[in-house]
């Protein structure tokens, strides 16, 4: 009898511990076939196509970030994820935690598919007040919401810091379907502290124009909600442009806390600016674009970041199957993360990316040059060696010039006003002070440039010249470079 109860008891606490018992208003119904993240023991991050200071999974593909949120000590990366193949399919909610956002550590696959439902992109928040009713002694809550396709908005929470999920609503939906096919996806929740309510945005799908592409027509739809179950349309959003993957982020202009704007985004980081009263959108009606590169999508910042940051990661797209065809064990990158900032220009408020300055944890060696002319700029790069770079160049433009850098080659034209890589033009035009500047980065399959301080971005996948760590510009040599800076980086999984 003693033995047949801790036997029990024991299988007890590893259904609680692996999300097979759920508590009483929960059905048990996430399949656990899709918990395979012990199979990843085995694997490093040595590969020859492996980011090292970009966020990849150890196995198997990635995509959308979600449910990025800070709580106690932690950063935690939920995503888009295959937990038993390197390409798109059987979406679950992988999961990796940093203290810094630089550092991560990838835990056990967060949420599972269950039922005829699999897990697409949300996004997650710390129940502070416990308004859900679902605490655990002093540890907060964390709050799921997210689209389980085909069965419209669901949610899920967590009281072990986010380590494992209960479904809510029996794992039903907490905002059913318009009724178009398949027609709204990809909810992203916040707290409005000016209204004292929860806020909902969704992509939703509008019935098929004739003649158009259906899949590309769509609104934003604004919920709210008192307790996080109970959500009530408060209003749309209505733009051509919008397509999946909205977020909606209130940043300081200026760094001025009493002159606030927000900023509504879609996966493919089109934006406009506006204001929020917490319950409709009104913005200037100018769409502008937040990334120029062919690589950047579905980018997301954190909730209840501590320091008030609004950071940005975004998926690194469109390598074309460039990791499976390399024998890769995974599939796919996320961008570095990246600070927001809206700014005042002379075209009016824009917003600004910069990388966090978490990256300087990473500086091996650096290298800094002042006033150069373009001739003696390839003579200080020369003796430099480096597999991973952070690289920053301010130059007086008199012609066009010619960075080549691990032999990946990126040029300025004077008379466009931009940089230019991969056939992509980067808007970057001359300054007040007569300045122009870019600052790259560079790791093992991805290129990301900030031209004039962040004012244009441009995210690419990119795979340096395995033989070439070597730096030089080229062109006129008249033109002036006012500073150069050259850091090496090291890994993040050393």
């Amino acid at each position: 009898m003693i033995c047949k109860k801790v036997s029990l008891s024991a299988i007890w606490i590893l259904l609680l511990s692996t999300n097979i018992l759920a508590q009483s208003d929960s059905i048990p119904v996430q399949d656990m076939q899709w918990q395979t993240f012990n199979t990843y023991k085995d694997v490093d991050y040595n590969q020859t196509l492996r980011p090292q200071f970009h966020f990849s999974s150890l196995k198997n593909w990635i995509n959308d970030p979600n449910g990025m949120v800070y709580y106690n000590g932690e950063y935690h990366l939920y995503f888009q994820h295959n937990p038993v193949g390197i390409k798109w399919g059987n979406m679950t909610w992988g999961h990796a935690v940093s203290a810094d956002m630089v550092h991560w550590k990838q835990l056990p696959h967060a949420i599972l598919p269950y039922g005829k439902s699999t897990i697409f992109s949300g996004s997650a928040v710390v129940d502070e007040q416990n308004v859900l009713g679902k605490q655990v002694g002093k540890t907060k809550t964390i709050v799921a919401i997210y689209t389980a396709w085909g069965n419209g908005q669901s949610g899920a929470y967590s009281t072990d810091k986010g380590r494992s999920f209960l479904l809510l609503n029996n794992g039903g939906p907490i905002v059913k379907p318009t009724g178009i096919n398949k027609g709204e996806r990809d909810p992203s929740i916040f707290w409005h502290e000016a209204s004292k309510k929860w806020i909902m945005v969704l992509w939703i799908k509008r019935a098929a124009k004739e003649g158009s592409a259906a899949d590309k027509m769509g609104k934003v739809r604004i919920f709210t909600s008192h307790n996080l179950t109970d959500w009530t349309m408060a209003s749309d959003f209505d733009r051509e442009w919008v397509y999946e993957c909205m977020n909606l982020i209130e940043l300081p202009v200026d760094g001025n806390k009493k002159n606030k704007k927000w900023v509504v985004f879609d996966a493919g980081f089109h934006y406009e600016i506006g204001d929020f009263d917490g319950k409709t959108l009104t913005t200037d009606s100018i769409k502008l674009q937040g990334d120029f590169g062919k690589n950047y999508y579905a980018a997301q910042t954190f909730n209840n970041s501590p320091d008030g940051r609004k950071v940005l990661i975004g998926w690194m797209n469109g390598s074309n199957g460039a990791h499976e065809k390399e024998g890769m064990p995974f599939s796919g990158q996320f961008s570095f993360p990246s600070k927001l900032d809206l700014k005042n220009t002379k075209e009016g408020i824009r917003l600004f990316r910069w990388p966090i300055k978490e990256i300087e944890a990473l500086y091996t060696k650096s290298y800094q040059f002042k006033n150069l002319h373009l001739d003696k700029a390839t003579e200080k790069l020369a003796p430099i060696k480096a597999a991973l770079i952070d690289f920053s160049i301010e130059f007086e433009p008199t012609d066009s010039i010619k960075l080549t850098l691990r032999g990946l080659e990126m040029s300025y034209n004077k008379s466009l006003g931009a940089f230019a890589y991969n056939s992509v033009m980067i808007p970057a035009p001359i300054r007040e002070n007569g300045k122009v500047s870019l600052r790259v980065l560079i790791d093992r399959s991805s290129i990301e440039l900030f031209a004039n301080e962040g004012a244009s971005v441009a995210s690419f996948f990119g795979v340096p010249k395995a033989d070439e760590l070597g730096m030089s510009i080229s062109g006129n040599g008249n033109t002036k470079i006012t500073s150069l800076v050259v850091h090496e980086l090291k890994s993040v999984w050393q």
